[in-house]
Formats: C-alpha cells, structure tokens, sequence
C-alpha cells in the first residue's frame, strides 16, 4: 500500500506518538509510507524508520494551506491518507470534496471534541469544528480511539453508528520496550530514595498540573513524597510560582521534556495523571508498561476504559482532597507490576495495528 500520514508537527504530545507509531509499522512490513508535515520542527523526528519519507508544505500561510497539500496529493497520489484531529481532517475533507480524488480519506479524532472546542481560543481552527456535522461525512473512514469518544462523536457529527470504527491507540511498541530498558539519572533517585510520583504531558490546560500540585501539598502535610512533571508547556511559569508559593520547590520539580519518559516512569512508586480531558491516555498505558501504579482523574476519554476498575485508582476530575487521598493510599497499595505490563501489552502496536491494517486494506481494495 502507498501510505501517507498528516499531522502538523512532531513535537511532544500523544498524537504525535501514535503518528510515529502508526508509520514506523507499516514502513516495517514493507509498505511504501510517507509522513506529511506542516512543520520541521519537533523532538519525534528522531523515532522515525528510516524508511518513512518525510514530506514538508511548502507554504504555512493560511492561504496557501490547502494548495500545499493539494501539491502533495497531486504528485504523490497515495491510495490512503490518514489524518488527525478536526482542522486537518477538514482540510483533507475539502480536498476530497473538490478534487474528487481516488484517495482513500481516513480521518481520525483524538481528543474531547466538544470540550477542546470550548477551550479554543476563537481562530480558523476552531472555526473547523462547525464544519464537522457537514463534512465528516465524506471521510471514507472515521476513527475514534475510545468508545466514549467514538459515542460522542456519533452525536457531534451526526452520523450514523457504523460510520465511526473505535480503535485504541498503539501505545505499547518496540521502541518502548527499548526506552524502558535506558536508564537515568536525577538527584531523587537512587537506593532509600524517597518515594516518587512522576506525571507527564504537556504543561497545558487541560492537564490540570495545578490540581496534581496542590494534592502535592495536601499529601505532604501526611507524607513524605517527591513529584516529578516531565514536559513543556506555555504554563511552565505559572506552575512553577505556584509551587514556589505553596513553598514546595524541595517536593516537587519540573525536569523539562524528555524523549523517553516511560525511562523515568519506571523509577516511580507512582504515576499520576490529573487531566481535565482527553481522547484516550497514551501516557497511561507507557505508565503501566514501566510498572508504575497509576492514579488517574476520572476524565472523558480514555482513562476508564483502560485502566477498567482494575489496573489503576480513578478519582472525580477537579477534586484535590480526592486526588491527594487516592495517591496516599496508592503509595501504600501498589498493584503487582506484571499486571500492569500485561494490560498494557493488550495495546502493543501488533495487536491494535492488525486493525488499521484491515481497516486501510479493506478500503484500498473496495
């Protein structure tokens, strides 16, 4: 198959890791693959096979978006294109629709539509939103990679059930498994250290690090505990005066971004996850994958689905004396770690990507 996969850019994010992941496998089994990006920049470049080419737009000026990738597709002329998120499905969309391409259109949903919407500053992306209901329809596939997001969808864009295929991300691949077996270093931790909880994400809203920061300083009023929040994010600064407020600068740290934290996630006694939204959790199956316990917020998509009651502690989103209770008792209630690796291995890369494989060979062939 001739293979192309959009997104922006390749910077730190779950998206951007699925992308890689979803490219590097089918380049692996000897499809023709190319990775199609708005922009150069980003930390991921360095995780993709060799064999995946890389094709840049040409222009990044709003008016030159479409005819950029119409450029692309025209020469390239790919069986597939996959992309992600409402913006670029929109702009992949519209191609279709005026181009009347042969090009298999595979478009996909990520994150909390309705609630990423509200959050958005108001720009050409969010305008795309409003086009959902009338141009989703014209995808040739949709995937969601959750089922409450695949619900919420169903009722966002109007569609009808078997239009939306749920396929969990793949979250657990080699390149995990070989990051998982890098090791670190960092002044917290070591033999008799004290114990440790590390987050990751993006140092962004819908994280909510603020909540994680202040159930820090209620646990730390109990307990002894270090937090470690592994990313980058235009909240850096706002986070760190409110840890240097609550006089915690000796507690918690934020070490930056990191291009293999589940490295870091295996040294933690815990990992915790205070999101106000999201699509499904990435982060949470490399947590399980290091070993670590997980608290997470209770938050639509993801975590509950795939922590089900059983592989992690769920509290209610925004609550801070639930969050600090929960990872007081977590410290103190580790679930066995070869549980935790096997569930996260039911998102290995071999098992989710038969399903993209089925999914873009069934198309293609039709």
């Amino acid at each position: 198959m001739k293979l192309a996969f959009f997104y922006r850019q390749l910077n730190q994010g779950g998206i951007q890791r699925v992308i890689v992941n979803c490219a590097n496998y089918f380049a692996e089994q000897g499809h023709d693959v190319s990775l199609i990006l708005m922009k150069r920049e980003g930390e991921y470049h360095e995780l993709l096979h060799p064999a995946v080419k890389v094709i840049y737009f040409e222009s990044l000026s709003k008016i030159s978006l479409y005819r950029s990738l119409k450029t692309i597709l025209t020469k390239e002329k790919f069986e597939l294109l996959f992309s992600a998120t409402p913006d670029l499905n929109t702009l992949t969309l519209l191609y279709k629709i005026f181009s009347r391409t042969k090009t298999k259109i595979v478009i996909s949903e990520h994150n909390n539509t309705i609630v990423f919407f509200k959050h958005m500053k108001f720009s050409l992306s969010k305008l795309s939103f409003l086009s959902i209901p009338i141009l989703y329809r014209y995808a040739d596939a949709i995937v969601a990679v959750s089922k409450g997001l695949g619900d919420k969808l169903r009722k966002v864009a109007l569609l009808p059930e078997h239009k939306i295929t749920v396929i969990f991300n793949p979250a657990y691949s080699n390149l995990l498994e070989e990051q998982l077996s890098v090791s670190v270093k960092h002044e917290w931790l070591g033999p008799q250290a004290i114990p440790l909880i590390i987050s990751a994400g993006r140092l962004t809203e819908a994280k909510n690090h603020q909540l994680l920061i202040e159930a820090m300083h209620l646990l730390s009023k109990k307990r002894t505990a270090r937090l470690l929040i592994i990313g980058e994010g235009h909240l850096r600064q706002d986070l760190q005066q409110q840890i240097d407020r609550l006089g915690l600068s000796h507690v918690i740290q934020l070490p930056g971004f990191k291009l293999n934290p589940v490295s870091w996630m295996k040294e933690a006694d815990l990992f915790v996850l205070s999101s106000d939204y999201e699509g499904f959790g990435v982060v949470l199956v490399e947590a399980l994958a290091a070993g670590a316990t997980v608290v997470s917020t209770d938050c639509d998509y993801g975590p509950a689905e795939i922590l089900e009651d059983t592989y992690g502690y769920l509290v209610p989103v925004g609550d801070t004396a639930a969050l600090a209770e929960r990872m007081e008792f977590a410290l103190d209630h580790p679930i066995p770690k070869g549980t935790l690796v096997a569930r996260a291995k039911e998102f290995s890369t071999e098992n989710i990507m038969r399903k993209y494989n089925q999914l873009f060979t069934d198309l293609i062939e039709k």
